[in-house]
């Protein structure tokens, strides 16, 4: 007896790559950028299929925050000039520092690559460099932190407010 699989239909391995590749990119984490403008929250949310909540919260900011549907949260804010000042996030999966920081991930990579050279176990990095400030840690299914850029931030308002 001789078993014959048939061929697969032309063009359904290119149908599994693009759907793979749909996949993977509606997996990806992207957010506005640190340092962006204000579009890139809109962007984002559609990217994202998040919820927005959008706060007033006074001395030259707004505050938009992005619910996903697996129940994270990004949080960008944005100073009176319409620029992402400052990230905050409390997220199922480690943030891709790339993405998060833009052009200001060579600062946080230079910072981290220090505090990784010091003693003791890591499971959090605080990094100061250049305009650059961050302070992120967590476990695998919980990670929370936040970043800022000092020349952005606006007159009267401090790191605490940014969470």
């Amino acid at each position: 007896m001789k078993c014959t699989i048939p061929p697969p239909a032309i063009g359904t391995g290119v149908a599994r790559g693009a759907a793979v590749l749909a996949l993977v990119l509606a997996l990806a984490p992207a957010w506005a950028v640190l340092g962006g403008g204000m579009a890139g929250v809109q962007v984002e949310q559609t990217r994202m299929r998040a919820l927005r909540a959008t706060t007033d919260a006074g001395q030259g900011m707004s505050v938009h925050d992005l619910r996903l549907p697996d129940g994270s949260s990004i949080r960008q804010f944005v100073n009176a000039q319409g620029i992402v000042f400052a990230v905050a996030w409390s997220t199922r999966l480690k943030p891709d520092f790339e993405q998060l920081l833009g052009r200001y991930v060579a600062d946080f990579d230079a910072g981290a690559a220090v505090a990784l050279r010091m003693p003791g176990l890591k499971r959090s990095v605080s990094v100061d460099q250049g305009d650059l400030v961050l302070h992120s840690g967590g476990r695998p299914g919980a990670f929370v932190g936040k970043a800022w850029l000092k020349s952005q931030m606006p007159a009267g308002v401090s790191a605490d407010a940014i969470r």
